[in-house]
């Protein structure tokens, strides 16, 4: 029997490597994940997705004066949400 998929969320850390190892890069199609998981990852609107969540990292951690790995989660998921973003997946009501 086919199960059917459950949504699940991306951790902004997987986007972003050990500032020690990488400062300031963002990896948003080589991003880690298991394989299973790389395999959902690869459709195009997770990529608009990941590419919006960056681009709003990269701007927060210019305007910081930050290392991407050092912006707070809390700031980018107020502007990710006050940009429309779906950070989570909706309730029925």
């Amino acid at each position: 029997m086919f199960a059917p998929t459950i949504p699940y969320s991306i951790s902004y850390y997987s986007l972003t490597p050990k500032e020690e190892e990488c400062a300031n890069l963002l990896a948003t199609v080589c991003l880690s994940s298991s394989h299973v998981a790389y395999s959902t990852i690869r459709m195009e609107p997770v990529y608009m997705i990941l590419g919006q969540s960056a681009a709003t990292a990269a701007a927060l951690a210019i305007d910081s004066n930050l290392p991407v790995q050092k912006i707070s989660y809390d700031v980018l998921k107020y502007k990710l949400l006050q940009d429309g973003q779906l950070l989570s997946v909706p309730t029925k009501k």
